[in-house]
């Protein structure tokens, strides 16, 4: 065989080979074990009391170990990094059609600013745990909203995840040391009230995109179709954010839509806790270690007589 006809022989190989952990991504990406987080961990987790879908502010904010406590090591958090309604929309689909157990209580996130953010990706860890029709849904989700371009399509096919795959025997074991069903494992301290107080965000321009406004309504349609138990709960920001007009704005208008539908939620204001104390937090949305904790313990007591 010529040198010419290797290089190619060899150049068909990879392509081939490429073309295979791609599809393999694609298709079976969701089959593949990850421990402690995941739509497919949630299915292996059996009867949950208390099941938690949200970004990661849900991630950052509740203490797991206190929720098994309360509810008898039956509670675990979906949650994914800048995770939108309409990828949680899509979550719930999958969760039912790839046999998740009965959830006494489903908790999903009450959050103004979620229905403020352009259809998009966010966490590659999203596409991951998706089915074959679910990321044909998101990308889909993604493309009427006019977010899908080639670079996106060749991240969202191709490149994104595909890390993961390769160095899955490697890296799976130490990202499953960092959570726990869910939920964050280690120590996170607070960032202090000197940049607390000067970290800089600006929401003034924000507007409310019709497919998460959507997407949000057509799951609460889903919980009530199926007779699912359910509760809408925001987490508390730090004050500088949570009393911030335009938030409170929209907070005034997502809770009236939320109201007029008889949907029932949990409100940061419905506890004790302090979101001007400095300790509580690492930044304007996620909780440090104590804050959490905290928060947790004020929480439990809110959903223990709904689930």
């Amino acid at each position: 065989m010529s040198a010419v006809k290797k290089i190619i022989l060899t150049i068909c190989i990879a392509l081939l080979a490429s073309a295979a952990a791609v599809a393999c991504k694609n298709v079976f990406s969701c089959r593949i074990p990850i421990h402690n987080r995941g739509i497919d961990a949630v299915t292996k987790a059996g009867d949950l009391r208390v099941l938690f879908i949200g970004s990661s502010t849900f991630r950052s904010n509740l203490d797991i170990d206190l929720l098994d406590e309360a509810f008898d090591d039956k509670a675990y958090i979906l949650a994914y990094g800048g995770n939108q309604y309409v990828a949680c929309d899509i979550q719930y689909d999958e969760l039912k059609n790839r046999g998740a157990g009965p959830v006494d209580l489903l908790v999903l996130e009450f959050d103004p600013l979620l229905l403020t953010e352009e259809v998009k990706l966010s966490d590659s860890r999203v596409i991951w745990d998706l089915s074959w029709d679910g990321k044909k849904q998101l990308w889909e989700k993604m493309a009427d909203s006019g977010n899908a371009d080639f670079p996106l399509f060749f991240e969202y096919f191709v490149s994104a995840g595909m890390d993961d795959l390769i160095t899955y025997p490697v890296t799976e074991p130490f990202y499953a040391t960092r959570y726990n069903k869910g939920a964050k494992t280690g120590v996170t301290p607070s960032s202090g009230m000197e940049y607390l107080e000067s970290e800089p965000f600006d929401i003034s321009n924000v507007q409310i995109v019709d497919a998460q406004k959507e997407a949000l309504l057509d799951l609460i349609a889903k919980c009530e179709a199926d007779h699912q138990n359910y509760v809408l709960l925001e987490s508390p920001h730090y004050h500088r954010l949570q009393e911030d007009p335009v938030y409170m704005k929209y907070h005034e208008q997502f809770a009236a839509i939320m109201k007029e539908k008889n949907v029932p939620c949990i409100f940061a204001e419905d506890t004790d806790f302090n979101n001007a104390d400095a300790a509580f937090f690492e930044d304007m949305g996620h909780m440090s270690t104590e804050g959490r904790r905290v928060y947790t313990q004020e929480l439990i007591p809110l959903l223990s007589g709904r689930d």
